[in-house]
């Protein structure tokens, strides 16, 4: 009898959210390619990966078939790529679910509704057909669990031999959903650390870092390069990058990237050491120029101009969601990759710390910021516009309420902790 072996890649919900914390949209810069940008789709919902033992050898038919298939879900104008990675996860992850309670029955059945696409004998999905290899194993019938498996080997042959080798910019692996890519990864039996978006020439491909047997477990990078609908339904979802991400502490990387912003923004409120409200107006100005002179073509006097804010402090040190988000899509721009991973995974700390700090319904749930930038960044992300806003006082703690209207119409109010902000630009009323 098969083992089925649940896994899940490396939080890939955070890795999604991470660079989507890059995206610049208009005076809140947030900018990310669209990969980014839709990643924060699957958030919340597990990339598993079942691992059975696949066997089986493809016949050319079957490589033909679930090509010709993947091919009609590439040009299928009434198929949205992102709902179809989104419905893909959820049925593998209620299947799974379903496995471990005992109910493989209805775990197949669960996989079954994916039908309204394509039927399950020909539908192009490493993840789903391993997983229905497993399951009819379990339920004792071995020919189903074969053809699975020879459809799931097919799979794999078409994603590592038919659509590109990955290793080079010039032989991307072309993907028409982003489940393609954690089935790539799957397939290798290997591990996804890193994303990032990688331009070249025309094209802004996603430089993956992974490893696996087939690396010798050594870190290895390879390239994909979605397909134009892919990248259109991407770049049309919407997000939110201030929406709170369930954090694994396992993953490090991530949990340490939100208690390092965290900690750095505690220290900034409270550091005496610069002049606070100085250096927040050479933040604004310093932005405006610097994107105004990138708009002109000008990266490296835009880089310029951004790092004058280290007159009084240095950009690392000044844990402000829009200057570090700016900083990043300079880097981005003049080609400093590396600077602007590590750029992102800082602005990704700063976007969960404001996410986990409250839910803004309340003065006692406010959300807590460290420039006033930051309330109307919040605010554009919900698409409110701001009507009024107050400062209030409850014992020693200040909030500024702000009223708002959504995009429905209907008014809204959201509170903010500016009491150490409060202090800094009016130290003598704070006393």
């Amino acid at each position: 009898m098969s083992h089925l072996t649940i896994t899940t890649l490396p939080d890939s919900a955070i890795l999604r959210a991470i660079f989507c914390c890059s995206k610049i949209c208009s005076k809140y810069a947030l900018r990310t390619g669209g990969f980014m940008l839709g990643m924060k789709r699957l958030i919340g919902l597990f990339c598993v990966a079942i691992s059975v033992h696949v066997s089986a050898e493809p016949t050319t038919a079957i490589v033909d078939q679930l090509q010709a298939q993947r091919q009609e879900f590439a040009q299928d104008d009434k198929i949205d790529p992102q709902r179809l990675s989104h419905e893909i996860q959820a049925a593998l992850k209620d299947s799974v679910a379903l496995d471990r309670a005992g109910n493989d029955p209805e775990a197949i059945a669960r996989l079954s509704v994916l039908e309204k696409y394509a039927p399950l004998t020909r539908f192009p999905s490493y993840d789903v057909q391993t997983l229905c290899a497993g399951l009819y194993a379990k339920l004792n019938q071995p020919n189903d669990a074969e053809a699975c498996r020879a459809r799931a080997a097919a799979m794999a042959e078409i994603l590592q031999k038919h659509s590109g080798s990955g290793a080079t910019p010039d032989d991307p692996v072309r993907v028409i959903t982003i489940e393609e890519v954690s089935e790539w990864i799957h397939a290798q039996s290997a591990q996804l650390s890193n994303v990032r978006a990688y331009p070249y020439h025309d094209a802004n491909l996603q430089a993956i870092t992974y490893a696996g047997p087939a690396t010798g477990n050594q870190s290895t990078v390879a390239y994909f390069l979605f397909s134009p609908r892919l990248l259109a339904s991407l770049n049309s979802a919407k997000i939110n990058v201030f929406d709170p991400l369930p954090i694994n502490p396992q993953n490090s990387r991530y949990q340490a990237a939100l208690n390092d912003a965290h900690a750095q923004r505690l220290k900034f409120l409270t550091d005496t050491s610069f002049d606070y409200p100085a250096l927040i107006q050479l933040c604004a100005s310093s932005e405006r120029e610097a994107m105004r002179l990138q708009q002109q073509g000008d990266v490296a006097g835009a880089l310029s101009k951004i790092r004058e804010i280290e007159k009084i402090r240095p950009i690392q040190d000044v844990p402000i969601f829009d200057v570090i988000s700016t900083y990043s899509f300079l880097l981005g721009k003049s080609g400093d990759i590396d600077a602007q991973s590590r750029m992102r995974l800082y602005l990704f700390g700063i976007a969960q710390d404001i996410a986990h700090s409250g839910n803004g319904l309340t003065p006692e749930s406010a959300i807590h910021v460290a420039a006033i930038s930051e309330e109307y960044a919040w605010m554009h992300e919900k698409g409110w516009r701001a009507v009024k806003q107050s400062l209030i006082t409850k014992g020693n703690a200040h909030y500024d309420a702000i009223e708002a209207t959504d995009g429905s119409g209907h008014s809204q109010t959201a509170y903010f902790e500016v009491s150490q902000i409060y202090a800094r630009e009016m130290p003598t009323a704070a006393q």
